[in-house]
Order: structure tokens, then sequence, then C-alpha cells
């Protein structure tokens, strides 16, 4: 199995959001610290830093990270282009960098701090159950509508339901996406046919995209440092 991952130098959300410190590293490293002695670790990135830590960094030992091809960083900057370069990047990586078409894939995102590699190899499990893709969501068991009052999703509103009877409604959380290449390159997609929603914890699926939620996983991390978990 490979873990495939894309680094930026900066976001528009939180400036230098991958190289901001998360309790003692960089956020960038935390997943890559605890996948890197299970996995082999590829990472297409437009940092020089992000390669030069992966030379220098002991705990990085034996990770892939190479420089983005200069037409998707031109797409990402291209004002008039609303669509992004990942999967043409996945594309990229499995051509230049996997041999087997029956290779297991992880595609995850350094955003997710508290992955774990237990996790994971869980997950890729499924793929042998006869499902094209496993896909990390996060659960909610709550009233729920789309867009506005008259639009609910998994209730009743003439009725009075309990909680604990809703269909849980499952969000993306883009922690990981697994996949064989062959079903990649087939679908040019992270989904194939038949897609298996993998339900992690809140801690797991924590997604850094906001300052909040930078400012939550820091709680996060003490949290579990301190073994409040």
């Amino acid at each position: 199995m490979k873990i495939f991952t894309y680094i930026k130098n900066d976001s528009s959300r939180i400036p230098k959001k991958n190289f901001n410190i998360l309790g003692e590293a960089p956020l960038w490293k935390h997943l890559i610290y605890r996948v890197n002695s299970l996995f082999e670790v590829f990472i297409d990135t437009d940092s020089q830093e992000v390669i030069d830590e992966c030379n220098r960094d002991k705990r990085l030992s034996g990770v892939v990270a190479y420089s983005r091809d200069q037409k998707f960083i031109d797409m990402e900057n291209d004002p008039d282009n609303s669509l992004s370069p990942a999967l043409l990047m996945v594309e990229n990586f499995l051509s230049k960098f996997v041999e087997n078409d029956d290779e297991v894939i992880i595609l995850t995102h350094v955003t997710s701090p508290f992955l774990r590699a237990e996790t994971i190899l869980s997950a890729a499990k499924i793929l042998h159950e006869g499902f094209d893709t496993v896909h990390s969501v996060t659960a909610k068991q709550d009233f729920a509508w789309l867009k506005s009052f008259d639009k609910p999703i998994n209730f009743n509103p003439g009725v009075v339901q309990r909680t604990q009877d809703l269909d849980k409604i499952y969000f993306s959380n883009g922690a990981f996406f697994i996949f064989k290449k062959k079903t990649f390159m087939k679908n040019l997609n992270r989904f194939g046919q038949n897609n298996f929603l993998y339900e992690i914890d809140k801690v797991e699926g924590l997604e850094i995209d906001t300052i909040e939620d930078f400012e939550f996983a820091k709680l996060v991390y003490e949290g579990l440092k301190n073994g409040l978990n």
C-alpha cells in the first residue's frame, strides 16, 4: 500500500496553514510521522521546505517528496480556472510511481492530523469485500434540513421523533480515499462504481480548514497529549 498526499506552500484561508505549529511540529508533519513506518509515503508539493525537511528529518526517512509540475501550479493560480488539479495530480503520481495496477492507494490530507494508521489499515480491508473505493466520513444523527425549513432530510416534521431513531447523515471529511490504481485510472476519479462510506470519529475526522478549526485542533492535541481522550 502506498500513501499519496499533496502539500501546498500556502493557502488562502489560513496563511501558511500546513506550516503552522500544532503542538511541537508543523501541521503537515503530524500525519506523515504517524504513517511513515507502515506505508510508502509520497508527497506532491510546491514547497521546497517540505522537500528539504523530508531529506533532513530522520522521522521522515523514506518519504518521497517531489516538486509539483508547473502545469498544476498554473492551474491553481489561474483566476479563470475554478477546477482543482487534484485528480490530475493523483493520475500523475500513479503514472510515475505505481507500476502494479492492483496496488492499494491511500489518498489522504495532512490537514487531518489526528488520523491513525490503524484506522487506515482497517478501512483498507473493506476493498477485499468487493468495494471499489473506501471513503472516510463523519456521521451526525440529528434533525437536518437542506437549505430551508420546508426541506427536511431525515425526519418527518409532522411527528415527534427520537434522535436515536433518525437516519444518520454522513459528511465527507477528506481524511482518506482508498482505491486501487486500476480503479482510479478507469474512472479518473476518487470514487468508483461501488463505494463504501467508512465512519470515523470526530477527532480522527477533524479537518483543519479554518482558523477556528486550527484553534480547536490545538485543544484536541493538548487533550490527547494529557490522556484526556
